[in-house]
């Protein structure tokens, strides 16, 4: 009987003391710290991506605190669909895609028509899906365009979450190094695959 009595307070001295050591340490350095999620999405399209928060509001960059648990939803445009009244060739990637109208694209300037043809040309050898890599983090995932279950009309991104998540790529990390990191495609799609970057996209405070 006394001898279980010691055991048990040997194993209770013992939490006592790792839970004491846990205190004394920062936040960072704790192992029962319970980190914040912080959750992303972002759009990929021919030439660019869009960031949107866990509210699926627009964000012009990625910014997490240190310590931070970070997943990023990586979104193909194609399996987003808003207006039916299109053809499905049409209506697919077209919101996104003036976007590379309006800003340019590598050597060709915003509104050149060539810009157009790239695009077409995109689609017809089958460039649909990209990928995106966290430079510093060495942390990466791409699209899967043809597991999206065909050109369903999906007007908002939770719809694209239900119907077509196997579409998506998803990264997931623990923020640990503070800095403003590049983003960039690692799947080849195109004329614009080498401008598929953004300087300073992902950042930790």
């Amino acid at each position: 009987m006394q001898a279980m009595k010691a055991r048990q307070l040997l194993v209770l001295a013992l939490v006592v003391g790792v839970l004491g050591v846990s205190a004394s340490l920062t936040l960072e350095q704790s192992p029962f710290k319970l980190r914040p999620l912080k959750t992303f999405y972002v759009v990929a399209y021919f030439w660019g991506y869009v960031f949107y928060d866990e509210t699926f509001n627009e964000v012009p960059y990625i910014v997490v605190n240190r310590g931070d648990e970070v997943v990023i939803n990586l979104i193909p445009a194609s399996v987003i669909i808003r207006d039916p009244g299109l053809s499905a060739r049409e209506r697919t990637y077209v919101e996104y895609e003036n976007r590379t109208h309006r800003s340019g694209v590598g050597e060709l300037p915003p509104g050149d028509p060539r810009i157009s043809l790239e695009l077409v040309k995109a689609h017809e050898e089958g460039f649909s899906d990209h990928g995106f890599f966290i430079e510093g983090y060495n942390k990466g995932t791409y699209t899967c365009s043809r597991c999206g279950g065909g050109h369903n009309v999906r007007n908002s991104l939770q719809q694209v979450l239900q119907e077509a998540s196997a579409a998506i790529g998803t990264i997931r990390l623990v923020a640990d190094k503070p800095g403003s990191y590049t983003v960039y495609c690692i799947i080849y799609c195109g004329y614009g695959h080498p401008y598929l970057r953004v300087e300073n996209a992902f950042i930790v405070l």
